[in-house]
C-alpha cells in the first residue's frame, strides 16, 4: 500500500472526527470564557489562544495515530455497508478540503503581499513624531527601535504595526493634522503594545490555523474572539504607560468620530488584512469599558460621590451611541427611543421664558412637548406656525449647514454644471486641518462637487466651488450676503462657504427660512435627499452616503437634508420631511436641530420630532 493510500483515509478520518472534538473544544472554551468575564483580559485571551492550539493540535495528533495504526496493520478490517460507503468517499472529501485550503492559503498570501507594498509606498515620519514614537518605546520597555512611517494617502484609516523581524507602525498622513498630539500619541502606544507582545508574528500564526480548519464555526469563533481580546490586552498595556487610560479611551473615541465625519469616502479605502494590527482593531465599547473601568479603579479617593463615579459610565455611554449612529439607520431603528411626555400645547422660548402660542385643539399646532439634546431647536408646519422650540433667535456658528447656502449662489450664477472643478491647495482647510477624501488635484464635475458638498459635506469639494464662482472667493462672499439679504435674514452671517468657520452664524429660526428656500431649489432638495449616490473623481466612480442617516429610513420621507458639525457649533441638523399626523394627513415641516452633544443625541432628537409628530390631529 502506497504512502497516499495511507495518507488519504487518515487524513479524512482527521478532518470528520475534529467535528466533534472542535465542538467540545468550543465548549469548554465558551465555559472557561464565561467563568472569566470580569477578570484579565490577559487570562482570556490565554484561554482562546490554547483552545485554537488545541484545534490544530487535536486532529494533528489523530492523524498521526491513524498513520502508525494503519502501518502496523496487516489488512485492514472488514467494514459494516454503511461505513464502506463513508470511507469511498473519503479522497473526495480531501480533495475539497485541499482546495480549501489552497483557497484560504491564496487569500493570505495576497494580505501578506499587500502589508509589503504598504510597506514599500511609506514613507519616513517628521523627525519630531519618530522621536515622540521612540519615547513610548522605551516607555513599553522596548529595546529595539520601531520606525515610523507615513502610509499613502487612502490607503489607511487608522495607525496600524506589521512585521515580525523588522516591525514598523504606519501612520496615515491625515491623522497628524486631523487628530490632537496627545490622543494621536495614545493610538501609537496602543500599535508600540503590539509590537511589544509579538502580537504580528501571533496573528500570524492564527491565520494559518484559520487556513487549515477553516471549514468548523468554532475556529472562526475563537479565532474572531483571540482578536478581540488581543485588543483589549494592547489597551491595558498602552494605558499602563501613558499612565492616562482615559486619554487613551478619548483617542479611540475619536478616531471612531474622525471616521464618522470622514462622510462616505471612507469607504474607498480597503479594508485591513488580518496581519496588520489596527488601532480599530477588536469593538471599541468594550475596549472603551476597559480603560474607563481602569480610570475608577485607579482614583485615589475612595470617598468619591456616586455621581462623580458615574461619569465615566456617561462617558461610555455616549461612546456606544456614536457608534451606532455611525452604523446608519438599519441598526439605529432597533434602538429604543424615550416616549415623549404627554400633550401640551406649543411653547415657544425666549432667554428663559416660555410664552405659549395659541393653538387649536387637535390641529397640527398642538405639538408634544420635546424634552430634545439640542440646544437650539425649532420645528415649522407648511404654514409657518412654530410648533415647537428651544432657544430659537439666539445667534450661533452653524457648521456644515453653510453648504446649503452654498449651493444655492452657485446655483444662481448658472454656470456650466457639467464644467470639470479641480482641487487645489488653496482649498485645503489650514483653520480646523480637517480630514477629507479629495486629495489636492482631485477633478470632478460642478455637478458632482455640488453632490459631495452636499451629500457627505465635503470641505474641499465647497471651497473649489466657491472658487470657481465668477469673481472667486471675494466674489462667492460678496454674492453670499446678498443672498442673506435677499432673504432677509438679518442675524445671519457667512464669511466662507463650508462652514468651517465659527463666524458663519445664524439662529434656528433664519436656518428654518434658509431651509425653505433651498427646497424651492430642485437641485438641492433632489441631492440632499438621496440616501446614497454615485459621482465621478478623477474619472473613477465613488460611491456617496448622506451624512444624515436617516434619509433613506423606514418611514421617514426627507426632501431636503443637510448635517454639521463643528466643535463650536455641536452636531447639527436641518431637514423638511413629510411627516404623516393621526388621521394619516400628511404635511410638509421644517425641523432644525443646532448644538447637540453628540450624532447620537441629534438622531434621538428628529425621532422624538417625529414621533410627536405622528401623535397630532389633522
Amino acid at each position: 500500500m502506497s504512502e497516499l493510500d495511507l495518507l488519504v483515509p487518515a487524513l479524512g478520518w482527521a478532518l470528520l472526527h475534529f467535528i466533534w472534538q472542535g465542538l467540545l473544544i468550543g465548549a469548554l472554551a465558551a465555559v472557561a470564557l464565561a467563568a472569566l468575564r470580569g477578570a484579565d483580559a490577559r487570562l482570556r485571551y490565554a484561554v482562546c489562544a490554547l483552545a485554537l492550539l488545541a484545534c490544530l493540535l487535536l486532529p494533528s495528533g489523530h492523524l498521526l495515530w491513524l498513520l502508525s495504526e494503519r502501518q502496523s496493520a496487516s489488512a485492514p478490517p472488514a467494514l459494516p455497508g454503511w461505513l464502506a460507503g463513508l470511507v469511498a468517499q473519503l479522497p473526495a472529501l480531501v480533495s475539497a478540503w485541499s482546495l480549501g485550503v489552497g483557497l484560504m492559503g491564496l487569500r493570505l498570501g495576497l494580505g501578506l503581499a499587500w502589508v509589503a507594498r504598504l510597506r514599500r509606498r511609506a514613507l519616513p515620519a517628521p523627525a519630531e513624531w519618530q522621536a515622540r514614537q521612540d519615547a513610548l518605546a522605551r516607555r513599553l520597555g522596548l529595546r529595539r527601535a520601531v520606525p515610523l512611517r507615513l502610509s499613502p494617502a487612502g490607503s489607511l484609516d487608522a495607525p496600524v504595526a506589521i512585521g515580525c523581524l523588522k516591525p514598523l507602525v504606519l501612520l496615515p498622513a491625515a491623522l497628524l493634522s486631523g487628530l490632537p498630539v496627545p490622543l494621536l500619541e495614545a493610538l501609537l502606544a496602543h500599535e508600540l503594545a503590539h509590537v511589544r507582545r509579538q502580537d504580528y508574528l501571533a496573528h500570524l500564526l492564527q491565520s494559518l490555523v484559520e487556513a487549515l480548519l477553516f471549514f468548523h464555526p468554532v475556529v472562526w469563533w475563537l479565532s474572531s474572539r483571540l482578536s478581540r481580546e488581543r485588543e483589549l490586552v494592547a489597551d491595558a498595556l498602552a494605558a499602563r504607560a501613558l499612565d492616562d487610560p482615559r486619554r487613551l479611551a478619548q483617542a479611540l473615541h475619536a478616531l471612531a468620530e474622525l471616521d464618522v465625519r470622514a462622510g462616505p469616502a471612507a469607504q474607498d479605502i480597503r479594508p485591513l488584512p488580518p496581519m496588520a494590527m489596527s488601532a480599530r482593531g477588536g469593538r471599541l465599547l468594550p475596549r472603551i469599558e476597559q480603560l474607563m473601568t481602569m480610570v475608577m479603579m485607579s482614583s485615589s479617593d475612595s470617598r468619591v460621590a456616586g455621581w462623580k463615579l458615574a461619569l465615566p459610565a456617561l462617558l461610555l455611554a455616549g461612546s456606544s451611541l456614536l457608534v451606532q449612529a455611525a452604523r446608519g439607520p438599519a441598526e439605529n431603528a432597533a434602538s429604543p427611543v424615550p416616549p415623549p411626555d404627554a400633550a401640551v400645547a406649543p411653547q415657544h422660548q425666549h432667554a428663559g421664558k416660555v410664552v405659549e402660542l395659541p393653538a387649536e385643539p387637535g390641529s397640527m399646532a398642538a405639538l408634544l412637548k420635546l424634552p430634545v439634546n439640542a440646544r437650539h431647536m425649532l420645528v415649522l408646519d407648511e404654514d409657518g406656525r412654530v410648533l415647537a422650540s428651544k432657544a430659537p433667535d439666539v445667534v450661533v456658528p452653524i457648521a456644515s449647514l453653510t453648504k446649503l447656502l452654498t449651493a444655492m449662489v452657485v446655483l444662481d450664477a448658472r454656470q456650466d454644471m457639467d464644467e470639470t472643478v479641480q482641487v487645489t491647495a488653496e482649498d485645503v482647510d489650514r483653520l480646523k486641518h480637517s480630514a477629507s477624501r479629495l486629495p489636492v488635484g482631485a477633478r470632478m464635475s460642478r455637478r458632482d462637487a455640488l453632490a459631495l458638498a452636499l451629500i457627505s459635506s465635503e470641505n474641499r469639494a465647497a471651497s473649489a466651488l466657491a472658487r470657481s464662482y465668477p469673481g472667486g472667493p471675494e466674489g462667492f462672499a460678496r454674492a453670499a450676503q446678498a443672498k442673506l439679504a435677499a432673504l432677509g435674514l438679518n442675524q445671519s452671517r457667512v464669511v466662507e462657504p463650508t462652514g468651517l468657520s465659527p463666524a458663519n452664524v445664524s439662529t434656528a429660526k433664519e436656518l428654518a427660512r434658509l431651509a425653505a428656500a433651498a427646497a424651492r431649489y430642485p437641485q438641492i432638495a433632489e441631492i440632499s435627499s438621496r440616501a446614497k449616490t454615485k459621482v465621478s473623481v478623477n474619472g473613477r466612480p465613488r460611491e456617496l452616503r448622506n451624512t444624515n442617516h436617516l434619509v433613506g429610513g423606514k418611514g421617514w420621507d426627507i426632501r431636503l437634508s443637510k448635517t454639521g458639525y463643528t466643535e463650536e457649533a455641536g452636531r447639527c441638523l436641518t431637514m423638511r420631511l413629510l411627516a404623516e399626523g393621526k388621521q394619516g394627513v400628511r404635511h410638509f415641516v421644517t425641523v432644525v436641530l443646532l448644538d447637540a452633544d453628540g450624532s447620537a443625541q441629534r438622531l434621538a432628537d428628529a425621532r422624538r420630532i417625529r414621533q410627536s409628530l405622528g401623535k397630532l390631529g389633522g
